[in-house]
């Protein structure tokens, strides 16, 4: 995608956030591509504030306030900002054109400060890019006769040998670039070198006498002789389904072509005919989405503000009719009062601002009107977590019209051509014939259970039409493509993945130490098989441990090798051909905005199909089920091998280690696998040192001291029956801590997502994070790690009913009715070693003795609360509609803006109530006593309420009580601030 001019503007914002929205605001419907400013709003940050949160913003990366900024509107743009040449006082960015690039760099030099650092700079610039088109503007409080100003100061002398020395012109006008109560002047310029100098037309100057701005607003185009490349985003979500008529879908369907479709496959005698009708099918699908379901539109410029309404547009127009005034006034003592009324309402404007962006921030976080823990809060811990980047440096980094010969070598170097063996393994024919019939039944039950959420093929076609770490980004191998593949053919897939697994599973082909994608197995199986050979061998010998990884393993996966391997396992006839019809003439399609490149697949399983895991293990087993080195034994899951060799002797444990490494290295060499030897690694559970290394093909197998298996950190342990985790512990902690921190910025007291919510948000996003693999390495850690991972628990369970840092852990627990961490633990111990026949429990139903256990902990926990918290839950339950907030947590806690609360804490030396001096100020003389609160009770309705416990008897009578409990609040912190208020004047006035 192509287009052929740029449209730039540039502004002096004053640091003013009224000055940036009045700029976004006039240029809302400009289409402008990018904005250049100089003294930016920044509230003394290292940030530019007040633009849109995704924006592509250009600033320093320096611990500094910025004084410039490049913001680029046009999402569209290959833009990349230039390091070497961007501080606090200049940015600097390029912009990719077809063949060449465009340089643009923003200056802004504060009056009276030029030196010989800025000159040296700028000379350095110059020099640099002599030979590219090149844009030099800016604020340079520079005046010089040259560009028509009536004086010449130092700045304009320097700026003024700068444009001889490199032959600068000058595209400023006699028109003024600066308006001020003291006169005019032209100091902000727009200068180019001679490459850029035949491009930049149209430069206009633009001064509103009644605006904000004491600065012009500066407009101009760059209009290169080639094209300039816009990035498109290529994606295959083309439809937008929330917004589709289903009904008028299904009309476009006519139930006798689809009969007639369906006869044709069913009586089809070659692939061809299959092909054909499948294709029909799929126009089909297509035209009736087409006319049903609106198409995505994706704007290239940024969305104004959702908060920016009619009202500030008044109140912005007073604001600058008022300045205005005042910078017209004459006269002393009415022009402080024009700047007196100008301030006011500048304030009352500023305040309207920001109240009304946080208030359209709070409806977009808390998203009262949906029940989805999954919304906006989850989506904006996730960006912040893990920022997405839409960039590819591969491609980026190199001129568009490089770009389709780039793709073509990433697409031949992912997926090199192999020459296999498939026809002739088509005639062998050692497997028996099956009665194989797919059923309707079956066909919806796998459409219902297919996520609507993946991204479909090159279709277009989704599940729900048919349902109704910092690594060099320039070196290929360090991406991982997802294949995008028709959800009509992953339907296939799932067939084949289901017959093929059921197959094996029931006959027991598959080598019992494979845990990946098998029944009944998993990660903690395969890690917990792991453990126990490691303790088990530990205490007696000496013992090692290999982790092997393959250079690309999916990617290399041999086809003909595949075929093979289920002729050798007896899969029936039908699904081997099936399979190597699968196999033929498969393309690969790679997709870079209007460049496309494609190949024809002759090995790999690609990443993102059901069946790839599978046919993995088909490759795979035989290494499994032949490997029989002394003194080793393996263990798989998926691509991820692991080797455990032990010996009495260090020379035997060598050479265990040698042999078994050779032996998985023929594995390979036959297979057309290659071992990543670089990521291989060796951890000893032991103290001694081998003579000599573990060599491979001349490859040294590194040796380490920690190794991360499945997600589990292991170490050896002095102690011969113990594990060490203690690395594992603190790296969870470590990622548990930053998520924390996340959640609290989005999750406040009286700000963010419901008690209900955030309770869920712990439950599926942290506490899974923190027991992850707790089966393993529960009984292998302190007391004091355990106590870490609690704290952590409780600092988020704290959060959720949005409570005092004092309140208790059991009264955490009990109102978001969550067990302790170490309790979760054992549930998933227990329920681990029962289902894997480890540990049965004697019982007939498991989750219901788990529901029982849970019940009974968390009434343990109840007892353990404060007699405060007893006595609004006297029968040791809590109701499932008892969701707190800010203010009932503190009521049913007792740890609040209480006289008694503060007399605990030493706060205040008097705990009575304002009422009289003989009452106790605590919750339960405010709720029930206290005669401050009489109206308020009644007009709620609950002044016949004579004990604590009828306040959250049903769900009513919660509901009132939670606007009570505001009430109270916010009457007791009236009444804190009016005294604080008194000391403050009496203090004042002695």
């Amino acid at each position: 995608m192509m287009f052929n001019k740029l449209k730039i503007h540039q502004q002096n914002l004053r640091k003013s956030l009224i000055a940036t929205q009045q700029l976004l605001s006039n240029l809302e419907n400009t289409n402008t591509d990018i904005i250049i400013m100089q003294e930016p709003y920044t509230r003394n940050s290292n940030k530019i504030l007040g633009f849109p949160s995704n924006s592509h913003m250009y600033q320093t990366d320096e611990n500094s306030i910025p004084k410039t900024g490049i913001f680029v509107n046009n999402l569209n743009l290959y833009c990349k900002k230039i390091e070497k040449f961007t501080n606090a006082w200049m940015t600097t960015i390029q912009i990719q054109l077809f063949k060449s690039l465009l340089v643009i760099c923003n200056v802004y030099i504060e009056p009276n400060t030029i030196s010989s650092h800025h000159i040296e700079f700028l000379r350095d610039l110059l020099k640099t890019y002599e030979n590219v088109p090149l844009i030099l503007t800016g604020d340079f409080n520079a005046r010089h006769t040259l560009w028509n100003d009536r004086i010449i100061n130092k700045h304009g002398e320097c700026i003024y040998d700068l444009i001889i020395e490199f032959d600068l012109f000058l595209h400023n006008n006699k028109n003024a670039t600066c308006l001020t109560i003291n006169g005019t002047s032209i100091i902000d310029l727009t200068l180019s070198n001679h490459r850029a100098t035949p491009h930049v037309k149209n430069w206009t100057t633009k001064i509103n006498h009644q605006t904000i701005f004491d600065h012009a607003l500066i407009g101009f185009e760059y209009g290169p002789d080639e094209k300039i490349p816009q990035r498109m985003y290529n994606t295959t979500r083309r439809f937008n389904e929330k917004k589709a008529d289903w009904t008028k879908f299904k009309e476009y369907f006519d139930l006798e072509t689809i009969n007639n479709i369906t006869r044709n496959i069913e009586h089809a005698q070659t692939t061809n005919t299959i092909d054909y009708n499948i294709l029909r099918l799929t126009e089909i699908i297509q035209k009736a989405a087409l006319h049903s379901i609106p198409i995505i539109k994706r704007s290239n410029y940024h969305k104004k503000s959702q908060w920016w309404d009619n009202e500030l547009k008044c109140m912005q127009i007073v604001v600058q009719n008022k300045r205005y005034l005042f910078t017209k006034e004459r006269d002393p003592r009415d022009r402080q009062c024009r700047y007196d009324e100008y301030k006011l309402s500048r304030n009352i404007f500023i305040n309207t601002m920001r109240k009304k962006k946080l208030q359209k921030w709070k409806e977009f976080i808390e998203e009262i009107d949906t029940n989805n823990t999954w919304g906006n809060t989850h989506k904006q811990i996730k960006q912040k977590l893990n920022p997405k980047t839409y960039t590819l440096p591969i491609l980026d980094d190199f001129p568009p019209s490089d770009h389709r010969k780039i793709i073509e070598n990433i697409v031949n170097s992912m997926f090199p051509t192999h020459h296999n063996l498939l026809d002739r393994q088509l005639h062998q024919n050692t497997s028996p014939e099956q009665e194989y019939n797919i059923s309707k039944e079956y066909i919806e039950s796998l459409i219902s259970k297919s996520s609507s959420k993946k991204a479909p093929g090159s279709d277009n076609i989704t599940n729900a039409m048919l349902k109704p770490d910092k690594q060099d980004y320039h070196d290929y191998h360090n991406y991982r493509p997802i294949s995008l593949l028709p959800n009509i053919g992953k339907l296939l897939e799932k067939i084949l993945q289901f017959e093929i697994q059921n197959f094996l599973m029931t006959n027991n082909k598959i080598n019992p130490q494979q845990h990946g994608f098998t029944r009944s197995k998993s990660t903690i199986t395969a890690l917990q098989a792991i453990k126990t050979k490691i303790l088990t061998e530990k205490r007696q010998k000496l013992t090692s441990l290999i982790a092997i990884d393959f250079t690309g393993a999916f990617d290399n996966a041999d086809w003909s090798i595949i075929i093979d391997n289920m002729h050798q396992l007896q899969l029936p006839q039908h699904l081997i051909q099936m399979m190597h019809s699968y196999f033929q003439h498969r393309t690969i399609t790679m997709k870079h905005n209007t460049n496309e490149y494609s190949k024809v697949m002759t090995k790999g399983c690609p990443q993102g199909s059901p069946l790839s895991p599978l046919l993995w293990n088909i490759l795979i087993n035989k290494l499994l089920d032949t490997f029989n080195t002394s003194n080793a034994s393996i263990y798989a899951y998926a691509d991820d091998l692991t080797v455990i060799c032990s010996a009495t002797k260090l020379d035997d444990l060598h050479m265990a280690l040698t042999n078994s490494m050779h032996f998985i290295n023929s594995f390979s060499h036959s297979h057309n696998l290659k071992i990543n030897f670089t990521k291989t690694k060796i951890l000893n559970f032991h103290k001694k040192t081998f003579n000599h290394p573990v060599i491979i093909d001349s490859n040294i197998i590194e040796i380490v001291d920690k190794m991360k298996i499945l997600g589990v950190t292991f170490e050896n342990h002095h102690i011969k029956s113990k594990l060490n985790f203690g690395t594992h512990i603190k790296n969870v902690m470590n990622k548990a801590m930053k998520i924390k921190n996340v959640i609290f910025n989005y999750c406040k007291n009286t700000f963010g997502i419901d008690n209900k919510k955030r309770r869920n948000l712990f439950k599926g996003m942290i506490r899974p994070i923190l027991t992850y693999g707790s089966e393993i390495w529960s009984d292998q850690i302190n007391k004091k790690q355990k106590n870490s991972l609690e704290s952590i628990q409780h600092q988020l369970l704290k959060n959720s009913v949005m409570g005092f840092k004092t309140v208790s852990k059991m009264c955490v627990q009990s109102l978001t009715k969550t067990v302790s961490l170490n309790t979760h633990i054992n549930i998933k111990k227990m329920k681990f070693f029962h289902k894997c026949n480890i540990q049965r429990i004697d019982t007939d139903d498991i989750n219901k003795y788990i529901q029982d256990y849970k019940k009974t902990k968390i009434t343990e926990i109840l007892s353990q609360t404060n007699e405060n918290f007893k006595s609004f839950f006297v029968n040791n339950f809590i109701p499932n509609f008892i969701h707190t907030n800010f203010y009932t947590t503190q009521f049913l806690t007792g740890h609040g803006p209480f006289g008694e609360y503060f007399h605990k804490l030493r706060i205040i030396d008097n705990p009575s109530c304002t009422c009289d001096n003989s009452s106790m100020q605590n919750p339960s003389h405010l709720l029930l006593n206290c005669p401050h609160y009489s109206s308020i009770k009644r007009e709620l309705n609950l002044h016949h309420i004579m004990d604590l416990p009828s306040f959250i008897v049903n769900k009513e009578n919660f509901k009132r009580f939670k606007k009570l409990c505001k009430y109270i609040h916010d009457h007791l912190r009236s009444i804190e601030a009016s005294n604080r208020q008194s000391h403050y004047q009496n203090d004042h006035t002695r």
